[in-house]
């Protein structure tokens, strides 16, 4: 595997397997897939052009009805008001500490 590695990892600061790891695949993927070279310009337009489509129909559909308000309904969705229905939210302590006695 490490033949089709070109370049030396010396020009990668120290790091962990979450660095290296990428690093690897895309000198593997640069180098050794011809398609790549021919097709990079077309996944790069595709992606932006998906990005914009989609900012204009979230826009479209959740900003710009009501005056740029969202709505009622999706402010009130679960996934908006889960943080503050635990104990994380409602501040409860894991464990009570008994008076004068400290963490750590």
């Amino acid at each position: 595997f490490l033949r089709y590695v070109k370049y030396n990892t010396n020009l990668i600061p120290p790091a962990t397997a979450l660095n290296f790891v990428p690093w690897a695949l895309v000198s593997y993927i640069l180098h050794n897939f011809p398609w790549w070279a021919k097709y990079n310009y077309v996944l790069s337009a595709a992606l932006d052009s998906g990005l914009a489509v989609s900012v204009l129909v979230i826009f479209f559909t959740l900003q710009y009805p009501m005056n740029g308000t969202i709505g009622i309904g999706l402010q009130q969705w679960w996934g908006n008001t889960v943080f503050k229905n635990n104990d994380d939210g409602r501040g409860v302590p894991v464990r009570q500490l008994a008076t004068g006695q400290t963490f750590g």
